[in-house]
């Protein structure tokens, strides 16, 4: 009797997960924006998950398992027409972040941190990252007064503390750890129509702090694409 895949239970779950978030959400209209003069801003909560594929500086990098990412939070609007089309945004959220590797982190006698791609003995390695973000956004979208179910293009950078990190394996758990950089930024874009929208990111800086790691034993370079869903609500 054939059985389903952990990845694949994983990734229905993510799916219904995702779309029951869109359901609920949808149900909250954008008739509330409120308009002043001539200039209407959209001030938005927003709510997004997204899975992340990851690629490495080393051939036999293969993530295992399913990375994903979730973030909330809120923009502030700022139009820069009276048309209300183009605007640019600033806001505050916080993010979730849990990367699945098949590294293997280890210490040598030298109390030097080394990665490696865990062999069959080793478990692989995830770490997850806790981060506040304040993204920056330039902003389209074809509103007006009296339409609120519209077109829009949204893209910007997001400068990230990350504030609390987890590192684990099967014999050790490190929380906090000088491994993973405090502070990195993305890029990102987010496209569609009325509530449900299409989201692209891309890391712009790296993990791992090279000054708490050996390099020499292992180059570590990891990027990550984000691929997901992000839903605003006014």
């Amino acid at each position: 009797m054939s059985s389903t895949s952990p990845f694949l239970s994983t990734l229905k779950c993510y799916f219904a997960l995702v779309f029951l978030f869109g359901a609920c959400f949808s149900a909250w209209s954008q008739e509330d924006a409120k308009f002043k003069d001539d200039f209407f801003r959209e001030d938005q909560f927003y709510l997004g998950a997204s899975f992340m594929l990851l690629q490495s500086n080393r051939e036999d990098f293969n993530p295992q398992g399913l990375s994903r990412h979730f973030q909330w939070g809120f923009i502030r609007d700022i139009p820069l027409s009276s048309s209300g089309k183009f605007a640019t945004g600033i806001g505050l959220g916080m993010s979730f972040e849990r990367f699945n590797t098949n590294l293997n982190r280890a210490t040598t006698e030298n109390n030097q941190i080394q990665y490696s791609i865990a062999d069959k003995n080793n478990t692989p390695m995830f770490f997850s990252l806790h981060a506040v973000e304040l993204p920056f956004t330039l902003r389209w979208r074809n509103a007006t007064p009296d339409n609120f179910a519209f077109w829009r293009v949204y893209g910007g950078v997001s400068f990230r503390w990350n504030y609390y990190n987890k590192i684990r394996q099967n014999t050790f758990e490190l929380k906090n750890s000088n491994d993973l950089e405090n502070f990195s930024s993305i890029a990102h874009m987010s496209f569609g129509y009325n509530t449900w929208n299409f989201y692209l990111a891309y890391h712009l800086s790296p993990f791992f702090d090279q000054k708490s790691i050996d390099t020499n034993a292992f180059p570590l370079e990891l990027n990550s694409l984000k691929i997901g869903l992000i839903f605003y609500i006014l």
